[in-house]
């Protein structure tokens, strides 16, 4: 349509200046050549128009897409940059060496294993879940986490002070049923803790006595274990703890005076059942991890020394 629109402007032009050129008598070659030249010069001023405005179109274009993208350059800057920070913290704050091997290794991952890939983000998730609770002052699990339990016992330097909620009676839901230091667990925490003490780290454990744990040889068969490794054992029997603690003792454990790893037993509504645990818990808030440390020194005050401890 364009094109059309110049020919006819162009043959317009042409023709005016043929009429003109005729009207002054002049001879018809050069009616000929100066209508010629006239439409010439206008079709050339109708494409250099075109052309100036195709530039400034293109110009505008370019202008606008520049701009999208030098928003998304500095975007991307921004974002990397953020990375940068963060992933700079963590490596003051939980080592260099493993953040690095952690983006390293997710970084090589075969994208054509799909399985493994969500695997891994819902190991990073897990992760990222324990290091925010750490962060606000409570990390939960449910259910057992065994990797909490014996990677704290592997990494405390000076002390791991532990209550154990203990009774003969079967299904009465506590750890220390006789059971769980036979299991596989038990006979790895137990290891851990032996090589804590080689570390120099104080571990006391305190037995916490239902009232139905009165059979001596089974007591001695529950102590032995701890005592071979060189744990500080005490047992502590229903009447001698303090009355307002009568309903209120819990299984906890304490490391390095910082951590405090919790666990509590579901309910069951059938007799002879074992509650499987529901949920375990790190508290590391200052003014509840005290109140333990406080408990528990209260409680070992009050507990009964094995025969061979030295009287402070």
């Amino acid at each position: 349509m364009q094109i059309l629109i110049k020919i006819v402007v162009t043959s317009i032009a042409g023709g005016v200046a043929y009429l003109l050129t005729n009207v002054t008598k002049q001879p018809e070659v050069w009616q000929i050549t100066m209508s010629v030249f006239v439409a010439g010069v206008v079709l050339v001023v109708q494409f250099l128009i075109d052309v100036a405005e195709q530039s400034r179109q293109l110009a505008e274009a370019i202008r606008v897409e520049g701009a999208k993208q030098s928003q998304e350059l500095i975007a991307s800057v921004s974002e990397i940059s953020e990375a940068a920070t963060h992933l700079a913290a963590a490596e003051n704050r939980v080592g260099r060496d493993s953040v690095i091997r952690l983006v390293e290794s997710a970084g090589r991952m075969d994208p054509e294993e799909a399985l493994q890939r969500r695997f891994t983000h819902r190991q990073i998730a897990d992760l990222a879940d324990l290091i925010d609770g750490l962060r606000s002052g409570r990390a939960e699990h449910e259910g057992e986490d065994p990797d909490w339990l014996l990677g704290l016992t592997e990494t405390a330097i000076t002390s791991i002070d532990a209550t154990s909620m203990t009774s003969f009676e079967r299904h009465r839901g506590l750890v220390d049923e006789g059971e769980f230091w036979e299991s596989d667990l038990g006979l790895r925490y137990l290891d851990r803790q032996r090589q804590a003490i080689e570390r120099k780290v104080r571990i006391r454990r305190l037995f916490l006595l239902t009232e139905d744990a009165t059979d001596v040889v089974q007591l001695e068969k529950l102590l032995e274990p701890h005592r071979k490794i060189s744990v500080e054992t005490r047992i502590l029997r229903p009447e001698n703890v303090y009355f307002l603690y009568q309903n209120d003792l819990e299984d906890f454990i304490i490391f390095d005076q910082q951590i405090s790893y919790e666990f509590h037993t579901s309910r069951t509504l059938k007799k002879n059942v074992t509650p499987l645990i529901a949920n375990v818990a790190l508290v590391v808030d200052p003014r509840l991890v005290k109140k333990r440390r406080d408990r528990f020194e209260e409680l070992w005050d009050a507990a009964e020394p094995r025969e061979d401890e030295p009287t402070p």
